[in-house]
């Protein structure tokens, strides 16, 4: 997995186009994954989300749950070994529902900007088709938390 850091960091323009690189890549979006259902998660069960906004919080989480089911299941088939969710994860301050949607933004951010960057060193086409799919929810995550937030949303 530490090339495909090194390619979101900027310090890899390319990786190797090979079954490891593959993995390495369905392994770093798995984790984006699992911090983005355990963050929904966390303020569904704290009654976070505003009324007006739990209905996207739960779809979103849905959403994030299939992605990792179908990358957990494109990894095994190829014999891998995905990692597991962490027990927590620290996103600092989430006392509010305003600190919540701030954060799902930043996830919904990081996992479109990865996508975006990954997409492209993806050789396996299975993989790559899932990979579309996964992003096109992310921009649409992201969408509706920046309207939410005000942002501009292009």
């Amino acid at each position: 997995m530490a090339p495909v850091l090194g390619l979101l960091e900027g310090k890899v323009a390319v990786l190797a186009a090979s079954e490891e690189t593959d993995l390495g890549i369905l392994y770093a979006s798995l984790a984006l994954e699992h911090e983005a259902i355990w963050l929904y998660d966390y303020g569904l069960k704290r009654k976070l989300f505003s009324p007006g906004l739990r209905a996207y919080a739960v779809e979103f989480r849905g959403d994030h749950e299939g992605h990792r089911d179908t990358q957990v299941a494109i990894a095994e088939e190829r014999g891998g070994r995905p990692p597991e969710p962490l027990p927590s994860y620290d996103f600092g301050r989430l006392e509010s529902g305003d600190d919540l949607v701030r954060q799902a933004h930043l996830i919904e951010r990081a996992a479109q900007d990865a996508y975006l960057a990954l997409i492209s060193q993806i050789r396996t086409k299975d993989y790559l088709l899932s990979a579309g799919f996964i992003l096109v929810d992310e921009v649409r995550h992201l969408t509706v938390w920046r309207r939410v937030l005000g942002l501009r949303v292009w």
